[in-house]
């Protein structure tokens, strides 16, 4: 097994689900969406990375996004999550927390010494 490959697989999955949670806060423009997510680094997250996610989510009709004009330089595409966009992050949600308890227990150590293994 290739441990790398796993965690890059892993982070894939978590950034689909943190993008959508923060778009369903507000409006983030690509560049500002990147820089909250760069401060969880577990997440490795680069610039490049964001945007296939959001053009994958706003192709499945969870993201949609506006044109506002910038301050410095040129018109901005701010991001945000569409009612379905929500409700997939709220079902994503629910999931994660499934997923996390499920796994909390099988790696605990007090599971090992109650099974005897």
């Amino acid at each position: 097994m290739n441990l790398q490959n796993w965690k890059t697989q892993l982070r894939k999955g978590l950034l689909e689900l943190c993008v959508l949670n923060y778009l369903q806060r507000r409006k983030y423009h690509g560049y500002e969406l990147v820089q909250y997510l760069k401060r969880i680094d577990v997440l490795q997250m680069r610039e490049g990375t964001i945007y296939p996610i959001l053009a994958r989510l706003q192709e499945d009709g969870l993201v949609t996004h506006s044109v506002r004009p910038s301050e410095n330089g040129p018109p901005r595409k701010y991001f945000q999550a569409t009612r379905a966009g929500r409700a997939t992050a709220r079902a994503m949600n629910r999931h994660w927390k499934d997923v996390q308890a499920a796994v909390c227990l099988v790696t605990s150590p007090l599971q090992e010494t109650r099974d005897g293994r």
